[in-house]
């Protein structure tokens, strides 16, 4: 009888300690998947999204007037020469020119970034106009204030609102000319002297505008 209690206790320890084993792993999956269902009803997870993009950069610039006439005419009898500008009033003097589009030429910045302005024309004073003392004179305005930031457009550019003779040396006429909306335009004007034994026949040239990113 001993013996038979002795086998019987032994199997009985056994099973306990089988069953208390299963009994923490089952303590363990529930603590695990409770963990688990815990952080994902909490916010306990986290995620980061990103959006990019890239604005690039546009150096644009249009004449939006292009072209400026006068027509045909002549220097007054009697007189030496005959002055030519651009401006809306007194545009002709000593002369029988009628300019057709007064405000001279006018330069728009289309772009998004502010640029440097430079100008060159093809021909001189003598090479377009001919004759005694000609003069073929330039100046750079901001059409809409402030479209030339500085009033001497910048360092090493030329002064704005100065008329200098126009050659086919590319000047630097503006170091910051904006790009805003109420401030891209930027006018130029010209003033020529016809001395009364200048060429005849179509006279004119050609101005060139070139930008860079400032």
């Amino acid at each position: 009888m001993a013996m038979a209690d002795n086998s019987y206790s032994g199997i009985v320890v056994v099973f306990a300690v089988f069953v208390f084993v299963i009994f923490l792993f089952s303590v363990g999956v529930f603590y695990l998947s409770a963990k688990t269902l815990f952080g994902t009803i909490s916010g306990y997870a986290t995620s980061i999204g990103e959006a990019n993009l890239t604005v690039e950069s546009a150096v644009t610039i249009n004449f939006t007037t292009s072209r400026i006439n006068w027509g045909s005419g002549r220097v007054n009898d009697g007189q030496p020469s005959a002055g030519l500008n651009t401006f809306a009033t007194s545009n002709v003097t000593n002369g029988n020119w009628t300019l057709q589009n007064a405000g001279g030429l006018r330069i728009e910045n289309l772009g998004n970034v502010n640029v440097t302005l430079n100008l060159s024309g093809t021909k001189t004073a003598a090479s377009m106009i001919g004759g005694t003392s000609p003069g073929y004179r330039w100046n750079i305005t901001s059409f809409e204030t402030g479209s030339c930031r500085n009033a001497t457009g910048g360092t090493d550019a030329l002064q704005t609102n100065f008329f200098y003779v126009v050659n086919t040396t590319t000047a630097l006429f503006c170091n910051y000319f904006q790009f805003l909306d109420d401030r891209d335009v930027i006018r130029i004007d010209f003033n020529l002297t016809i001395p009364s034994d200048s060429l005849t026949g179509a006279l004119g040239d050609t101005i060139t505008a070139v930008a860079f990113a400032a």
